[in-house]
């Protein structure tokens, strides 16, 4: 069974990881749930759970039964799956816990103490600025416990139970540390991710057993989790290069950058990423087969899928078609690569670019507008992973590139990405939709790439931003009591007000932005939940009130917002 008393097999440990992810998988919702604040946007869980899907389908795909190859491919696939700032620092966590076990084919409770302490360690180094009451605490005291458990406990299992336990109290803790927790009654979202997975690994290891591989669900199969594989229908004569083909190469010695060129000549939408050992391939071309046997002759193909894509658009095209019904939104298409590129197609060769993360059909056309060359969908609840962030700036038909992450759980897994790719990339801290369009409305290609970079972050912090949206709970957030359904405005993240009608909590968040500063323009962006001739209403009354300021009215589209407000 690949269990001693002081050793832990690869078999088994291969099964920990897959419990652990179904475990987080099947709870993500009740993760989501421990927002901070009542908005329903909490994404904590579905991120961790997505990122640890990840790291489990790397580990079935590796066919050794070495612990440390196994820990390298938990690491490997959750920093390509990492999706907002839990899943990559969950990333960071498994990164960590793989490097001490580097050459084991079996690890000892000491190894494993060990891989704990680097675990957290190197979490708390990708951090800029650790805060404790956060996954971070929990990790630790996860850690120490294991530290100090090497020293009177033999048992792998007892150990880890030990740990586990450790991990619960220091879970218990976050409400102390964080007043923001206290007050909204709740511990942190994901500290409890953190305890959840050692909650599966533990319930694997005492069992003893080593379940197929076949446990651990597919990213299809995770139920009510929105893809961020979607983007607008284009004309199916646009399509330049139809087939979408996507693999898995395996060897011993893969040259990633000769892989990359042969590649090239045969369309576009190129990504070759990975290891020596291991790489995956994206790309958009009419000859499909051909690019497999470039492939082929770098090792063992493994995953292979060919789409049409022209097929794709058609058929989603006859959906969008169909007449809505019940005043909901016919659904978005499901189509390969969540990329939506400028109206006129990918330009030639340039100095600098642009990608932007946005959701909503009206976000996607301002940015469009201003400029920007790939806009990737996502945003709150739907954070794109560090792999999709990779392959839009690879897009983008410029060596140094620009991204404007647009939402602040974006910021990190942007950052990881422009570790990886071969491009001079800058992330300019865009927390909200609001401060994105600000910064690439200023951008200008005559402009040194540093020098430009700092303006549009200038911009962006220039911006006050201010977003409505509605309460999942009763809680008392910010000193404001909040009621379940009440409409919320909060200013940059922080609660300010709660009130039973729309308008009026509009107004009201607009006063207090308002009062912070003498504005020039007020732009206001309407949801997919708001009419239009609702909110031109709601701009007249506004612009009556305030009329020294230049008032702006866009459609926005985005989910679960009925605002955004931006005072510049």
């Amino acid at each position: 069974m690949g269990l001693e008393r002081d050793w832990l097999g690869g078999s088994l440990f291969r099964s920990m990881i897959f419990e652990a992810a179904t475990l987080l998988n099947e709870k993500r919702e009740e993760i989501d749930f421990l927002n901070v604040y009542p908005v329903p946007d909490g994404d904590t869980g579905t991120n961790m759970a997505l990122t640890l899907l990840a790291a489990a389908k790397e580990v079935e795909r590796c066919s050794s039964d070495s612990v440390g190859d196994l820990a390298a491919a938990a690491a490997k696939g959750s920093l390509m799956g990492a999706r907002g700032n839990s899943g990559v620092i969950l990333s960071q966590l498994l990164r960590g816990f793989a490097q001490p076990l580097q050459d084991r084919d079996k690890a000892a409770i000491s190894d494993l103490a060990k891989a704990l302490q680097d675990a957290s360690a190197t979490a708390y180094k990708a951090v800029m600025r650790p805060v404790e009451g956060t996954m971070l605490t929990v990790a630790r005291y996860a850690a120490e416990a294991g530290k100090q458990a090497v020293k009177k406990e033999t048992d792998v299992v007892t150990w880890w139970k030990l740990v586990l336990e450790a991990a619960e109290e220091g879970l218990a803790e976050t409400k102390t540390m964080l007043p923001a927790l206290a007050d909204a009654g709740v511990v942190d979202a994901g500290g409890q991710g953190v305890v959840t997975i050692l909650r599966g690994a533990y319930a694997a290891l005492a069992r003893g057993e080593s379940p197929a591989a076949d446990g651990v669900p597919s990213m299809s199969e995770v139920a009510a989790v929105p893809a961020t594989t979607q983007i607008g229908i284009r004309e199916v004569e646009s399509i330049e290069f139809r087939y979408c083909t996507e693999l898995i190469v395996t060897g011993s010695d893969i040259p990633l950058d000769a892989l990359r060129d042969k590649l090239a000549a045969l369309g576009d939408s190129l990504l070759v990423v990975g290891d020596r050992e291991a790489a995956k391939v994206h790309v958009h071309t009419n000859h499909p087969g051909r690019a497999l046997e470039i492939c082929g002759e770098y090792g063992e193909m493994l995953e292979i899928q060919v789409n049409n894509m022209a097929e794709q658009n058609r058929q989603a095209s006859r959906r969008s078609q169909q007449p809505e019904t019940n005043g909901s939104r016919p659904p978005s298409p499901d189509i390969d690569p969540g990329i939506t590129q400028g109206p006129e197609g990918m330009a030639e060769e340039k100095e600098m670019g642009i990608v932007a993360v946005a959701l909503g059909d009206g976000w996607k056309t301002l940015f469009q507008g201003l400029g920007v060359d790939v806009v990737l969908n996502g945003g709150q609840t739907m954070n794109p992973s560090t792999e999709e962030l990779i392959e839009a700036i690879e897009k983008v038909p410029a060596d140094r590139v620009i991204v404007l992450p647009n939402n602040k759980n974006v910021i990190f897994a942007a950052e990881q990405a422009a570790k990886v790719v071969n491009k001079q990339v800058a992330v300019v801290h865009t927390p909200g939709l609001q401060h994105g369009v600000a910064a690439a409305a200023v951008f200008d290609e005559s402009l040194e790439f540093g020098e430009l970079v700092k303006r549009m972050e200038a911009a962006s912090r220039d911006v006050i931003s201010g977003e409505v949206t509605y309460a999942v709970r009763d809680t008392t957030t910010d000193g404001v009591q909040i009621n379940k359904r009440d409409y919320i405005g909060l200013e940059q993240g922080r609660v300010m007000v709660a009130g039973k009608d729309l308008v009026s909590t509009t107004k009201e968040l607009v006063r207090r932005l308002l009062s912070k500063r003498k504005a020039e323009i007020v732009s206001l962006f309407y949801g997919r939940d708001v009419i239009q001739t609702a909110a031109r209403e709601l701009l007249q009354q506004l612009r009556a009130e305030f009329p020294d300021p230049e008032w702006e009215l866009y459609e926005g589209g985005q989910p679960l917002y009925y605002y955004l407000v931006a005072v510049e």
